[in-house]
């Protein structure tokens, strides 16, 4: 690469406290020429991304937006939320991360609760979200097009200056007792993410040679701060999907040489049915990280048995994380099969307690406690929900994820399910995940749910099939899940369905899996 450079950074006082613009700038030497992403036909290079966010940070502040302000942005991954995202930081402002499609009553309480001096919003939700907004500045960002609709010509403002501890961004999350949350996140929790992560992983393994696809949303943590910030600040350039499409996935990934992706296991599965997704088109994958959900023995085996006809030694890696913790902060940088999801990033650390809070011995199953650098500072304007999310440990603050794991010979760690999904039955812990782990073993059982059921105030389980079983299957599936795992582990039923519900971005929706089986009981009765 010949052309100039447009970052003038010391590059030995890199640091996370700083903020999120500076840490991208400073991170790996960026060459104006540079692409720091693409979008279908199109690509930004780094010196136009800089410029960029000079007008736009110009902009808001014309707009009055200054350090401590709110700036929603209600946007799908396009050109304009990654340069107002960034353009946010640079004034030290907060990135309110907001669903597109939100829902209008729960925008506005989100607006209410939040109060921010302005609003992105897209071409294709400005009419339906815009119209509560008084008071507040709305700015409109064209699809299809790149531009900013509302936007004043920039005036002079004063760059951020801090040392990265101040809130930087907002995100909704279900929180660590699935209440839905607003999580507040430092520039230097997100940008030690990045840091620990390449710590871990090396990151002389990414360049600008790399190519990223990421399909996942920029109001999810995993495709803000890793599918987006930490491939930017190591100039691999991410190729941008607004919506995942699986046939039009397989055509970016061939297109653009796409070597490393970040997925859902819903999106793996939509892969692997696309006909196109083998062979040449896909060669260049060499990693895929996959968080959200379990990796179960089946997808992995399909997945590698399809990379291996392309002649390809891509593997999927899982890793686990939380909003609270700016998304990934255990992972295994190589393939670690099944539930098993890796180790703690570095400058991360990790204890398993029992319901005493008493350290549980290697193997037993207990609560996952977490402590490092990536923890967020809290609940938006909720102390006493902040406060129950944590416990003091020695001078250390820890973190409680309501996630039970075990931890393996080596370290790693198995994860056994949600505790809000746990169900106990006879005094038994009975984990679904383990139930569904379970189940795909056998051949006829591709994806499956399972989920609680009570009855007369008991607990059964449910368990949603996704295809045809004969009857002899049903009773063999129960079976072996009996002989596996134990007599509590049984479903009372075992529901064939087309597909499993999904959220958004692509987890399993076990609460519409509860309306379906009230639906499913009721043409049964």
């Amino acid at each position: 690469m010949t052309a100039r450079e447009c970052a003038d950074y010391n590059l030995d006082m890199i640091t996370e406290r700083m903020s999120l613009y500076d840490h991208m700038r400073a991170y790996r030497p960026k060459k104006e020429g540079d692409t720091a992403f693409i979008r279908g036909g199109r690509r930004m290079t780094f010196g136009r991304l800089f410029r960029e966010t000079e007008r736009v940070a110009g902009g808001l502040a014309a707009l009055g937006v200054g350090k401590g302000d709110v700036v929603m942005l209600a946007l799908p991954t396009i050109e304009q939320g990654i340069v107002a995202f960034y353009a946010v930081s640079r004034l030290g402002a907060v990135a309110s991360m907001i669903h597109p499609l939100m829902a209008r009553g729960e925008f506005e309480r989100a607006v209410r609760e939040q109060r921010p001096k302005a609003v992105f919003l897209s071409d294709i939700n400005f009419k339906r979200l815009g119209k509560g907004l008084k008071g507040v500045k709305r700015v409109i960002c064209p699809y299809a097009l790149y531009g900013y609709i509302g936007l004043p010509r920039p005036v002079a403002f004063t760059p951020y200056s801090g040392d990265g501890g101040e809130p930087a961004v907002y995100m909704r999350s279900g929180g660590t007792s699935g209440d839905a949350k607003t999580v507040v996140l430092s520039a230097a929790a997100v940008n030690a993410l990045t840091d620990n992560l390449f710590a871990t992983l090396s990151d002389d393994r990414f360049d600008e040679r790399d190519r990223m696809l990421t399909a996942l949303p920029m109001f999810h943590g995993f495709g803000l701060f890793v599918g987006l910030h930490t491939v930017i600040c190591v100039a691999a350039p991410p190729v941008l999907m607004p919506v995942f499409r699986a046939d039009k996935a397989v055509r970016a990934i061939a297109k653009h040489r796409v070597t490393l992706m970040i997925a859902v296991p819903g999106m793996i599965n939509k892969l692997l049915a696309e006909p196109e997704f083998r062979g040449e088109k896909v060669r260049s994958l060499r990693h895929v990280y996959v968080g959200g959900d379990t990796v179960d023995a089946e997808l992995e085996k399909r997945f590698d048995e399809r990379m291996r006809e392309a002649g390809s030694d891509c593997v999927l890696s899982p890793g686990y994380g939380l909003t609270e913790t700016g998304s990934v902060c255990v992972l295994s940088p190589h393939k670690a099969g099944g539930a098993v999801l890796g180790k703690p990033l570095v400058n991360m650390e990790c204890l398993i307690v029992d319901e005493e809070g008493n350290e549980v011995g290697q193997g037993d199953t207990g609560e996952l406690l977490l402590t490092g650098n990536q923890l967020m500072t809290g609940y938006l304007d909720d102390p006493e929900a902040t406060a129950a999310a944590y416990e003091e440990r020695e001078g250390k603050k820890w973190l409680k994820t309501g996630d039970m794991f075990r931890a393996l010979p080596d370290g790693s760690l198995f994860f056994m399910g949600r505790k809000k999904r746990l169900i106990k039955i006879s005094g038994v812990n009975v984990f679904p995940a383990e139930i569904e782990r379970t189940a795909v073993e056998l051949p006829y059982v591709a994806q499956c749910a399972a989920i609680e059921i009570r009855e007369q105030n008991k607990p059964f389980i449910a368990l949603f099939v996704v295809g045809k079983l004969s009857e002899e299957q049903i009773k063999g599936l129960k079976r072996h899940i009996v002989n596996e795992l134990s007599k509590w582990h049984e479903p009372r039923w075992v529901i064939c369905v087309d597909a499993l519900p999904r959220t958004q971005i692509g987890k399993t929706d076990h609460v519409r899996l509860c309306d379906e089986f009230e639906s499913y009981r009721k043409k049964s009765s």
